[in-house]
């Protein structure tokens, strides 16, 4: 049995994608800053799920968790689904809020990057949720407006993947992202007080951890770098 790691599981998309990949028969380690949360959804995952309270902006804590993961067995998969997605005008921006936002989003993505050679020797897969909103085309839609940060922040995220995906590549380790290609009602978006414009295509949490669990048991390599939309999972991509 091999293991994998889910970041953000406590909630929303991360808590679906650990709910599949231990219906599959992977021993998960359900990871989020909220203890409580972890446990519930460990619980509910049953089998070999354990639950994580780490905070993946602490680089000692974050390692904790790849290092304790991989000690019980191998280690297969991590699925970086933790992010923070304030809605803030530019004027209420500061410093702090873009450091914030970049520690989970994308320094947390890079240090698992960083880390995953050794935490998997044996080959596997890093999958990283990202979002519409760091497309450039979304920076003119007025819906976006407010959500600069987090756009940047995915935006780096993909550029990131793409750029060490080959070179993991050669570790046996495939990395991509994916977007939900439509709103997610889960109860993050629900706490920014965003709902979907009317007539928006939605999809459940459900429907991307099917794609996610798609890309952590592909073998073939052949989504290496990829950024994939859940939204066209089994008709542009399966």
């Amino acid at each position: 049995m091999r293991g994998a790691i889910v970041t953000g599981a406590g909630a929303g998309i991360g808590q679906a994608v650990a709910l599949a990949l231990a219906a599959r028969g992977w021993r998960v380690t359900v990871c989020d800053v909220d203890g409580a949360a972890a446990a519930r959804v460990a619980a509910e995952a049953g089998g070999d799920a354990v639950a994580a309270a780490a905070d993946v902006t602490n680089e000692v804590a974050l390692d904790d968790v790849m290092t304790r993961a991989a000690a019980v067995g191998p280690l297969g998969a991590v699925v970086h689904c933790a992010a923070l997605f304030p809605r803030i005008d530019l004027a209420a921006t500061g410093i702090a809020d873009f450091d914030r936002v970049m520690a989970v989003n994308l320094r947390a993505a890079v240090q698992i990057s960083l880390r995953a050679t050794q935490a998997m020797p044996g080959g596997g897969a890093l999958v990283f949720l990202t979002s519409g909103s760091g497309l450039m085309a979304a920076a003119a839609d007025p819906f976006q407006r407010g959500f600069a940060l987090y756009g940047a922040s995915k935006a780096a995220l993909d550029r990131w993947v793409a750029g060490v995906a080959p070179e993991l590549a050669e570790a046996g380790i495939f990395a991509s992202t994916i977007t939900p290609g439509a709103f997610v009602e889960t109860p993050g978006l629900a706490r920014t007080g965003v709902t979907p414009p009317p007539g928006a295509a939605t999809i459940t949490a459900e429907r991307v951890a099917d794609a996610v669990v798609r890309l952590v048991e592909d073998r073939s390599g052949g989504f290496v770098g990829q950024r994939l939309s859940a939204a066209a999972f089994g008709e542009g991509w399966a």
